[in-house]
């Protein structure tokens, strides 16, 4: 048997066009460093896989629609272009799966990092002129849950008054402080406060996903299932605010804190990138 020896890297291996050359170039992971810190000993415990390391990997199986971590590190193990952008070389082994699956199982911190990097794409958007500010529009699209029928059970679940309600009581009492301030008297509230509704009434849960929520719409399927909720600058269909519920809680409740998120983070954001001291 003849072998034949190529002296290669893996920076020829990836075409120059390649999509994860873009996105290396555009995407700024430097911060995650930072968000990450308090969560590494400097001084105990062996070498740690690089924290930019394990976001790219989970933004690979993301990006490429790769349904499991497992499934992501065969991807990784056997593609230049995955290597590359991970900066593994040929002869470098390739984060195991269970690492980054207990990494995202057992860390909650770590959950941050991806929301810190969500909203440092939505700037580099704002940035680009691909988030105009002009109107705002959300919806949900239902998430299947990992439940079966099987699972369904009955519990006693607490009603209590939405976000609106508790919202309208934070106006009044912003307006009885406002009012406080200008008169120095404080007036009482014209009617007595409306207690909160604690009756108990029962609906369906899943024992074995007891997060995600029995969701029965018209024209939807019924069963258990999550939410997502997107809110998207119409322009040019850039998604600025993500949050997830349960299937049963109704789009209007998480719309006010999303809205609220969505001046604070985003046109607050878009206000100082185009204002004229900014541009000077």
């Amino acid at each position: 048997m003849q072998l034949k020896y190529h002296m290669v890297t893996i920076e020829d291996l990836v075409p120059e066009n390649h999509f994860l050359r873009k996105l290396e170039a555009a995407l700024d992971l430097s911060f995650v460093y930072e968000e990450t810190a308090h969560l590494y000993s400097r001084r105990y415990g062996r070498a740690p896989i690089d924290p930019v390391v394990m976001v790219k990997y989970l933004l690979l199986g993301f990006l490429y629609g790769i349904p499991s971590e497992r499934q992501i590190e065969v991807r990784c193990a056997d593609s230049n272009a995955f290597r590359w952008y991970l900066g593994i070389d040929l002869d470098e082994r390739v984060p195991d799966h269970s690492t980054i699956s207990q990494l995202r199982r057992r860390k909650p911190a770590f959950w941050k990092v991806f929301r810190r990097l969500f909203e440092e794409v939505v700037r580099q958007c704002v940035e680009k002129g691909l988030v105009s500010g002009r109107l705002a529009v959300t919806d949900s699209t239902h998430v299947k849950a990992n439940a079966s029928r099987a699972s369904e059970q009955e519990i006693d679940a607490l009603e209590e008054a939405g976000n609106y309600w508790e919202r309208l009581d934070a106006y009044e009492e912003e307006g009885l402080e406002e009012l406080k301030r200008q008169t120095g008297q404080r007036r009482a509230k014209r009617t007595k406060q409306v207690k909160k509704d604690k009756r108990r009434s029962r609906k369906k849960a899943s024992s074995t996903d007891p997060e995600s929520g029995y969701m029965k719409r018209p024209g939807k399927p019924s069963g258990f299932y999550y939410l997502s909720h997107q809110t998207t600058d119409p322009d040019h269909g850039i998604v600025t605010a993500v949050t997830v519920t349960r299937g049963d809680v109704h789009d209007s409740r998480p719309y006010l804190v999303m809205s609220s998120r969505e001046q604070e983070k985003v046109y607050l954001l878009f206000s100082w990138l185009h204002c004229p001291c900014h541009s000077q």
